[in-house]
């Protein structure tokens, strides 16, 4: 759990023991509830921040295994980023797999390796997952093996790894995913971001051959759908190409979007064509 506001931190006695007992009987086992309070977010309304058990029995691990659309994932909810996962991605991902049998697939920020996974149990040709994180890319690898799937995995910089792919000519990807970390998490550096997010981009449609897929995803809530739209087809200029538009999603249901509250629609993912 990642608490982050003064009212619900004041209010954890009540609220998270009822919930365990919520979960047993659905049929859950809990073997501990550990705080992930890490964000700074928590200190703008005078909270220290801190990870540590709420609960735990044993010598439970920090570490678990979840399944989301039938592929299974370790969890790290001490040491990974945010809680362990990313939930907001479930149908994106599904979305993303469901393009992909037969391509040739490169997954850049992978994470855990989420989208290619999903790519991969879909019947993609070729898989390739690429993260700056080595504990990551670790961790992608260890999900790969507990799926039986086989994908290749590279560490390194998105921008140096495409760079690189373009200046060899290595076109060999006919399927894009770009789920990159937030740019920017204030309103001043938005246009800073703005900018990381064109190069990006710019990047993989040059790479993309005609009729290839570009999957891509912002998650700042301070690069609004008009920017992001907008930023896509100043990339596409750059590219020198044209783009048709396959969907364009948000984040999953459970994480709601408030009509009137403008940073609950953080997430925004297009599936676009090459043509």
């Amino acid at each position: 759990m990642q608490i982050l506001s003064l009212g619900t931190d004041m209010r954890r006695d009540m609220i998270i023991p009822p919930l365990i007992d919520m979960l047993r009987e659905d049929g859950q086992t809990i073997r501990g509830v550990y705080l992930r309070n890490d964000s700074k977010i928590r200190e703008l309304e005078g909270m220290e921040q801190g990870c540590g058990w709420y609960m735990r029995e044993g010598d439970t691990p920090p570490r678990t295994v979840i399944t989301e659309n039938g592929i299974r994932y370790h969890v790290d909810v001490e040491n990974g980023q945010k809680t362990g996962f990313f939930l907001d991605q479930k149908y994106n991902r599904r979305a993303a797999a469901a393009i992909a049998k037969g391509r040739t697939v490169l997954d850049c920020c992978t994470h855990t390796g989420s989208f290619a996974l999903n790519c991969a149990a879909a019947g993609a040709k070729n898989v390739t997952a690429a993260d700056i994180s080595a504990s990551a890319i670790e961790m992608t690898k260890e999900n790969a093996a507990l799926n039986s799937l086989d994908i290749d995995c590279i560490q390194g910089d998105v921008f140096d790894i495409l760079t690189k792919r373009l200046t060899d000519h290595d076109k060999s990807a006919d399927m894009i995913i770009l789920d990159p970390p937030a740019f920017t998490k204030s309103r001043k550096t938005v246009g800073n971001a703005k900018n990381g997010y064109l190069e990006l981009n710019t990047l993989a449609m040059r790479l993309l051959p005609r009729g290839g897929f570009l999957a891509t995803a912002s998650c700042s809530h301070f690069m609004t759908p008009d920017l992001f739209k907008d930023m896509l087809m100043q990339a596409a200029q750059a590219a020198g190409v044209s783009l048709r538009l396959v969907e364009e999603r948000r984040q999953a249901p459970d994480h709601p979007i408030l009509m009137g509250v403008p940073e609950t629609e953080y997430l925004k993912f297009y599936i676009l064509q090459i043509i």
